[in-house]
């Protein structure tokens, strides 16, 4: 039987929410939903007090820092480990053994995976944030578990367990506890006193972790007698499979080949692009509005562009981490880019960059990578950051880096995209950089010293802002924060414009929602709050919607004009 201190029981008090709880909680806020985060202690170049934190969520997740500062290591993580996912699960039950003997992936000497004061081990804790609650009131859905990799035996195994009811019971069992097992049946083991630990949502995560694809920073099709680099086809080996998906009997992949040229017409302005393997198999050639091209002679932008989309959109990942998705890109595609990529993954998108501009603008969750002595990860919002100086570690000056004629400031991170859509089927998308005021965060009378900032970028009279009006009928006046706000700007000369429906989401039409999200889903009352209709959405989909709308669809409504007047 569990120990005392092994097995502990308490009610929750808000730190372990229903999920019905969890879901009211991000529909109200708009805030990524967050499935699970991977933590290392001890990986490289992280220690032990300060782990390499992951989180993935439904939207982008943004990791800045300087070259060397550990930030490609933690998104390359996945990859390396991508064989540990397979074997998590058994290591917990008695067919199992309780351990594991796995070999990590694309790794010459085990022992570097661990930090250079302790290359003997390293430890990865599963957090799962977003999981099914079981109706037994016996039964407990894991929720957390901590697993240790012995480098010099190539050995994992379980370190602790942790679980929770519908009820909000929890229960923890250490290392030893694990092994006192009852009996096990399919994806649930039971202990003593009838506890039942059900691993559904771990299996679930890993599974997606299973299916996250890493997009390294070298992103080549031009090398000859390449192959592939991490999960990134390069060199002749992207040119034969290009072809084998364009010219191959899968009617699936020349779907997909013909979508990636579309999307990359549409973000360089091109007429019409085809792209084919040339006839010796070594380079791709390029038809930009009907003129040939090699490959080499349109641009690394270019290439990287073709390749990392078409390879998203055939690997059909559920997550995707990229390393600099800046690379060789004008900073007004950028977010184009990252917009483009993130619709081709299933869940979200992790990136690693060093453009504070970029991540500003388009990551829900963004951490700072910084390295002195040690590694140390902090999330943006944390009072162990210093933005002053990791601004100036990575030369960020913010006319040349973003690359605008004005700045657009929007409600918060789930409009970034949203807005980025309309603008570019409005063809305006490298005129505006657009920026996230983090709701009610900003939205008050406290806003003009953040103005000020701004003010020192751009002239007041390029500055535009859109935000909600949150009103639940028409004849409702403006909350006193947004109304202190619109007071605020309007002093120091900024133009701002408020709904007059209630939210952005309140403005699409039932085909954009359909063809963004399947049959079933409505569009909302100009006044309906989105967790109260019949069918809702999460807020992070509602840039997906807006790229099915088309600009017809708002083009008479106030939020139209607004754009129309960009």
């Amino acid at each position: 039987m569990p120990s005392a201190q092994a097995c502990k029981q308490q009610k929750t008090g808000g730190e372990f929410p229903t999920l019905a709880a969890l879901r009211q909680q991000i529909f109200t806020t708009g805030k990524i939903m967050q499935f699970g985060t991977v933590s290392l202690r001890n990986y490289r170049c992280f220690d032990w007090n300060n782990p390499a934190i992951l989180e993935f969520g439904s939207g982008f997740v943004a990791y800045i820092g300087t070259n060397n500062a550990g930030k490609s290591s933690a998104l390359r993580s996945i990859y390396e480990l991508r064989s540990f996912w397979v074997v998590f699960f058994q290591m917990f039950t008695p067919s199992g053994g309780f351990q594991a003997l796995v070999q990590p992936q694309g790794v010459a000497d085990v022992a570097e995976l661990a930090n250079n004061n302790n290359p003997e081990r390293f430890e990865i804790k599963i957090t799962l944030h977003d999981i099914k609650l079981p109706d037994d009131p016996q039964l407990y859905f894991v929720n957390e578990v901590i697993v240790e990799y012995d480098t010099t035996k190539s050995l994992l195994t379980p370190k602790s367990v942790t679980a929770i009811s519908a009820g909000g019971s929890i229960h923890s069992f250490d290392g030893l506890s694990i092994k006192n097992v009852q009996s096990h049946t399919g994806t649930t083991v039971q202990y003593p006193n009838g506890y039942k630990l059900n691993y559904d949502n771990l299996i679930e995560f890993l599974a997606d972790l299973q299916n996250s694809r890493f997009f390294p920073s070298f992103r080549n099709a031009i090398n000859e007698g390449a192959a592939s680099y991490y999960d990134m086809p390069v060199g002749t080996a992207l040119v034969s499979t290009w072809d084998s998906w364009k010219a191959g009997n899968s009617r699936k992949s020349k779907k997909a080949i013909a979508q990636v040229e579309q999307k990359i017409a549409e973000l360089l302005g091109f007429t019409s692009l085809q792209i084919n393997a040339d006839s010796a198999g070594k380079t791709l050639d390029v038809y930009i509005d009907g003129h040939p091209h090699k490959l080499y002679e349109v641009g690394s932008g270019v290439a990287q562009l073709i390749i990392t989309l078409a390879a998203a959109l055939v690997m059909e990942p559920t997550y995707i981490l990229i390393d600099e998705p800046e690379l060789s890109l004008h900073p007004s595609l950028q977010l184009s880019f990252l917009s483009a990529l993130g619709s081709y993954c299933k869940k979200g998108l992790l990136f690693a960059t060093h453009s504070y501009g970029l991540a500003r603008t388009s990551a829900e969750r963004i951490f700072i990578v910084q390295r002195d002595k040690t590694t140390k990860m902090e999330p943006l919002n944390s009072d162990k950051i210093n933005l002053a100086e990791l601004l100036g570690e990575l030369g960020y000056t913010a006319r040349s880096e973003l690359g605008y004629e004005g700045i657009l400031l929007v409600e918060g991170p789930t409009d970034v995209l949203f807005f980025q859509e309309f603008m570019r089927k409005l063809g305006r998308d490298q005129k505006y950089v657009i920026m996230q005021l983090g709701g009610s965060s900003l939205i008050n009378g406290k806003i003009a010293p953040h103005l000020a900032e701004i003010a020192r970028l751009t002239d007041p009279k390029n500055i535009r802002i859109f935000i909600d009006s949150e009103r639940t009928s028409a004849d409702e006046s403006l909350s006193s924060d947004r109304a202190d706000f619109v007071s605020s700007c309007e002093k120091v000369g900024v133009s701002v414009s408020v709904s007059e429906r209630r939210a952005t989401e309140n403005y699409f039409e039932t085909n954009g929602i359909r063809r963004a999200l399947g049959p079933g889903f409505e569009p909302l009352q100009p006044y309906e709050l989105l967790k109260q209709s019949k069918k809702p959405w999460h807020k992070s989909s509602n840039w997906k919607i807006a790229r099915d709308t088309e600009v017809k669809d708002i083009e008479h409504t106030d939020l139209g004009k607004f754009l129309n007047s960009l």
